[in-house]
């Protein structure tokens, strides 16, 4: 996903891809796909900031990439439903 090789994945590329339209909240008129875009990419950084302090920058890094997707996929008991997951999240193309 890092488009341009510079070592971070730019915001305007996830924002074109990320699909938050069957997020429950956005399905009950409570947040904006915008909104739910935006924490999104929050939980990013925060968790990655636990652990580096003054990391926060507004940019995903490879690192901060991979540590929130270990964390996610710790919780999912089948590969196959964790590659759902970045499918649906993503609009990718299913391998």
């Amino acid at each position: 996903m890092d488009l341009n090789g510079n070592g971070t994945i730019e915001i305007s590329y996830i924002k074109q891809r990320f699909n938050a339209k069957k997020h429950p909240d956005v399905l009950l008129g409570k947040k904006s796909e915008d909104d739910v875009l935006c924490e999104f990419l929050d939980t990013f950084e925060d968790h990655y900031a636990t652990q580096h302090p003054g990391s926060k920058d507004r940019k995903i890094t490879l690192p901060e990439w991979l540590e929130y997707y270990n964390n996610v996929s710790c919780g999912i008991d089948s590969d196959d439903y964790f590659e759902a997951i970045l499918v649906n999240a993503y609009g990718f193309d299913k391998p």
